[in-house]
């Protein structure tokens, strides 16, 4: 006969196999186990319950030890089989229930990681993590999905919109977890910790990386130095932003002309009006035409996406396809359809 420990030992011991079990094998033994059980409950007193229904319900009841008390067996035998339940069901449904935890443990810790593929669709990659690039976030975050790729160990924040992909930015297989064939926007901020030099080598692999996974995404990149803008057009991204020296460029032009800078940042900002893309409509024959359909919506055309001179070329065809850069209040942005 065993003794009290002993007892102890082999329940802990078959628990412990339990627990090694795979969760499909668990998952099987669970179900065999309580339906068989259920059945042969039911066939040996059916008066006590009824249908085979309430069988099952029993059964499930003393394996997660709620008892009830709304049914309980009246032969030998039915007691015998509790006792059996107490035994061996626990073992094995509880065995699954903790595995059924530990997945999703599993699951979440690796998306704390950012080893989980990405199944969203029209989202925005931002790649490098940094103060800035935590605004450009946040932004983003109001309309739309959110996955940042970098190399952190964790994912730095957590927003039901937002998802973190670890791994080497330039190395396709990051890419594809990161979905990339069904993003709609690619955002390469530069890394401002390595020389400017080495800041746009690194985003200029990045860029060609995303360009090669997927030539119709809308890329922007952020350039430390002017004199790498032939190579980044050459990479075909769609729009390059100068960092360091734009700031620059603001302190010279502040200095000259002073307030030029404050409408500037004026644009940037959510205050007032702010700078929206439409379409040009097909009822719009010249730039002529747009400016005043819009102007008497309050709107001002800036630019056609590529120039600042329209008010010098009004009476030009517009091309095909053209968008208009816009300034306006966000309600009239959503009234003409920029929004």
């Amino acid at each position: 006969m065993f003794g009290k420990d002993e007892k102890k030992m082999v329940w802990l011991r078959f628990l412990r196999k339990m627990s090694f079990l795979k969760m499909r094998t668990l998952a099987f033994a669970s179900f065999v186990f309580v339906f068989g059980v259920a059945l042969i409950m039911y066939l040996v007193e059916p008066d006590t319950f009824g249908s085979y229904f309430r069988a099952v319900y029993w059964t499930m009841t003393t394996v997660v030890t709620v008892g009830y008390g709304d049914f309980f067996p009246n032969t030998d035998f039915g007691r015998f089989m509790t006792i059996f339940i107490f035994i061996f069901g626990i073992g094995i449904v509880g065995g699954l229930i903790s595995k059924l935890v530990d997945g999703v443990q599993l699951i979440r810790n690796q998306k704390e990681r950012g080893l989980l593929q990405v199944k969203e669709t029209g989202h925005t990659l931002v790649f490098g993590y940094s103060r800035r690039s935590k605004h450009v976030i946040d932004e983003l975050l109001e309309t739309t999905d959110v996955i940042l790729v970098d190399d952190l160990e964790r994912e730095p924040f957590s927003h039901p919109r937002f998802h973190y992909i670890s791994g080497d930015p330039a190395l396709e297989s990051t890419l594809q977890r990161a979905n990339i064939k069904k993003a709609t926007r690619a955002i390469v901020l530069a890394d401002h910790s390595i020389p400017p030099a080495l800041a746009d080598g690194r985003t200029l692999l990045i860029a060609a990386s995303i360009e090669q996974a997927n030539p119709n995404i809308y890329t922007i990149v952020e350039m430390m130095l002017e004199e790498h803008l032939d190579s980044f057009e050459q990479v075909k991204v769609d729009e390059v932003l100068l960092g360091d020296e734009t700031v620059a460029r603001m302190a010279i032009l502040a200095a000259h002309h002073p307030g030029v800078t404050k409408v500037v940042t004026n644009l940037l900002t959510k205050d007032g009006d702010g700078m929206f893309s439409i379409p040009a409509k097909p009822e719009w024959t010249t730039f002529r035409d747009a400016f005043y359909s819009l102007l008497e919506d309050g709107v001002t055309i800036l630019s056609d996406g590529k120039r600042l001179d329209l008010n010098r070329r009004l009476d030009e065809a517009i091309p095909p396809n053209t968008t208009l850069i816009v300034l306006c209040s966000e309600e009239t942005a959503k009234q003409i359809g920029a929004l």
